[in-house]
C-alpha cells in the first residue's frame, strides 16, 4: 500500500514540476515576443462601464491615453493629464508596479521568481496563468493572464488584477508599434492645465 501512495505521490509531483515548467515556458515566450517596444489597445472594466484606451511602451518610457486621461513617462517622471479637468499630476514613476495602468513597462514581466506561477488551463493555441505575488508589499493579491499563439510568438489576450478582492480586468489586443512613435510629455501641450507635483 505504502509503494502505491509513493508512486501515486511522485506522480503528482511530476505532473506539478511540469506544469511550473511549461508556465514558465509561455512566460519566456511571451517576453520574448514583446520585446522592450509594443503597443496594445485595451479594454478595462471595473464596476463601471467599460473604458477603451491604448498604451505603448518603447524601452522605459511609455504612454497611455484610457478615457478622459493620458499618461506620459520617460521611465523616472509620470505626467497624469486628466483632460477633463484640464489637471496635470506630475510624480515619479512606481518602479515597483506591475499594474499596466500604472506601470506598463513591467505589466508583462513575470520571467523570474516574484511570482508563484501556475497554469489554470490550457491548449496547444491558448494558456491561462495564475500568478500569485510572493512579497505581500506588491499590493496585488492575484493576477490572471491570457495568453495566445500569434504567428511564432506569445501575446497577451487579456489581464487581470485581484485588489484584496477589487478585481480590474483589461483586455489587450496587439497593435503595430513599428508604425506610432512614442508620444512624449510637451509642456506647451497643456497650457492653460493646472499642475500638480508631488515631487
Amino acid at each position: 500500500m505504502r509503494k502505491i501512495v509513493a508512486v501515486v505521490v511522485a506522480m503528482i509531483s511530476a505532473v506539478a514540476v511540469s506544469a511550473q515548467t511549461t508556465a514558465q515556458e509561455w512566460l519566456t515566450m511571451l517576453s520574448a515576443s514583446l520585446g522592450d517596444r509594443y503597443a496594445m489597445h485595451i479594454e478595462v472594466s471595473m464596476d463601471d462601464e467599460p473604458m477603451e484606451g491604448y498604451f505603448m511602451v518603447d524601452g522605459d518610457g511609455y504612454y497611455i491615453t484610457l478615457g478622459v486621461m493620458e499618461v506620459y513617462s520617460d521611465g523616472k517622471l509620470r505626467h497624469e493629464v486628466n483632460n477633463e479637468r484640464k489637471e496635470v499630476t506630475v510624480d515619479g514613476v512606481d518602479l515597483t508596479s506591475v499594474d499596466l495602468l500604472t506601470n506598463p513597462t513591467k505589466a508583462f514581466d513575470f520571467v523570474g521568481d516574484e511570482f508563484a506561477v501556475s497554469i489554470v488551463e490550457s491548449d496547444a493555441k491558448v494558456c491561462v496563468l495564475s500568478l500569485v505575488p510572493r512579497d505581500d508589499a506588491m499590493g496585488v493579491s492575484a493576477i490572471g493572464v491570457t495568453l495566445v499563439r500569434d504567428g511564432s510568438g506569445v501575446v497577451p489576450r487579456s489581464i487581470s488584477y485581484d485588489y484584496d478582492g477589487v478585481r480590474i480586468d483589461i483586455a489587450t489586443r496587439i497593435a503595430d508599434a513599428d508604425a506610432r512613435v512614442l508620444p512624449r510629455w510637451k509642456k506647451d501641450d497643456y497650457r492653460g492645465y493646472d499642475i500638480v507635483s508631488f515631487l
